[in-house]
């Protein structure tokens, strides 16, 4: 069997920072797939803070930026390859989104390609959302490729990250959108604390309910469009925000409210099917209350995986991604984006 080396990297709007896994894949009538070795590189104040407001930045800055963070990942790459004494046959780059507006036909995200294939002397596909874009698709989501051919096990395959999102089949299509807000949020409101995030929940389930609140977040009229659709970081600073930002109730109330949201949101969605198993990934997934919420609110066979797969499944997904690109195998599914066709999505760039 013919093993690729990829090394997948993903950064998400949740600003943890750059997630890397070094993936091996193979083809015996079904794909399979190792993680080999994964790491977070947490981002340091100066590149959270760049990041989060990039998208307000003059147009040199920005340009300036792309090469900035292309430079930064190659140098994460760089580090962890020699580190761990690594040969990878391609680099597969998500980059940092900031601009995605697929209903005015852009999209954007950082991380030069060319700088990184350059300065790690490695192959390197990037750019994977425009062609989808330009094809009549929401360029979003992209990882239901990953989810059909290497976690069809699970009738809904749920990654709860910045944004929380969902796959599953339809009618014998992959169908997959975004569902609401999550960690976003959640980040959002605990550092009005001082912490950069709610660990295991514990802020969040010293609150109750604000009945306000919570019914405000469900009415939002994202929830009553037909999928495909998905969310942008624009809509969540925009409007999300504020609706948690216009409540009075104290910090921990609006957690805990948050948390009941997410669930509230996720049930709409899997209730459908009968008993299903419902696959759990992201930081989302080590958020033992908002889990607790989920199974609660689902009365579902909740799974949530080892952490190596809770933590790197997208970086996984997107390494794959550029291994199908790489031998022309279709890797963007327009059941899931709205696209007019499916297609073969990224742009290789050489050293």
């Amino acid at each position: 069997m013919n093993i690729v080396k990829a090394l997948g990297i993903m950064s998400g709007s949740s600003l943890d920072g750059v997630d890397i896994a070094y993936c091996e894949f193979g083809f015996d009538k079904v794909w399979n797939f190792m993680i080999i070795k994964s790491e977070t590189v947490p981002y340091d104040e100066h590149w959270r803070n760049t990041l989060q407001h990039l998208d307000t930045a003059h147009g040199e800055t920005l340009c300036k930026t792309d090469i900035e963070y292309g430079n930064l990942l190659s140098d994460i790459i760089s580090d962890f390859v020699k580190k761990n004494d690594l040969v990878p046959d391609i680099i597969s780059s998500h980059g940092h989104t900031i601009y995605h507006n697929p209903a005015k036909y852009y999209t954007l995200q950082i991380g030069n390609g060319q700088v990184i294939a350059t300065k790690t002397g490695i192959k390197t596909i990037t750019d994977y959302r425009i062609k989808d874009i330009t094809l009549g698709g929401h360029g979003a989501p992209l990882v239901p490729i990953g989810d059909q051919l290497l976690f069809s096990e699970y009738d809904f395959c749920i990654n709860i990250g910045g944004i929380a999102n969902i796959s599953f089949l339809e009618n014998d299509k992959r169908v997959a959108f975004d569902i609401c807000p999550s960690n976003q949020l959640l980040n959002y409101l605990s550092m009005q604390v001082g912490k950069t995030f709610d660990y295991n929940g514990n802020i969040a389930q010293l609150g109750k309910l604000d009945k306000d609140l919570f019914n405000k977040l469900n009415d939002h009229p994202y929830y009553k469009l037909s999928y495909p659709k998905s969310i942008s970081n624009q809509l969540v600073n925009n409007e999300f925000i504020p609706i948690l930002n216009n409540s009075n109730t104290e910090i921990a109330n609006k957690l805990y409210t948050t948390c009941k949201h997410i669930a509230y949101q996720i049930n709409e969605i899997t209730k459908i099917k009968k008993n299903p198993g419902i696959l759990i990934t992201g930081g989302g997934a080590h958020n033992g209350f908002l889990v607790n919420a989920i199974k609660y609110e689902t009365l579902q066979n909740i799974i949530v995986p080892d952490k190596t797969i809770i933590n790197y499944k997208e970086a996984l997904i997107f390494a794959f991604m550029g291994v199908l690109n790489m031998k022309e195998k279709i890797n963007c599914l327009s059941s899931a984006t709205g696209a007019s066709r499916d297609s073969i999505c990224g742009v290789l760039y050489k050293p």
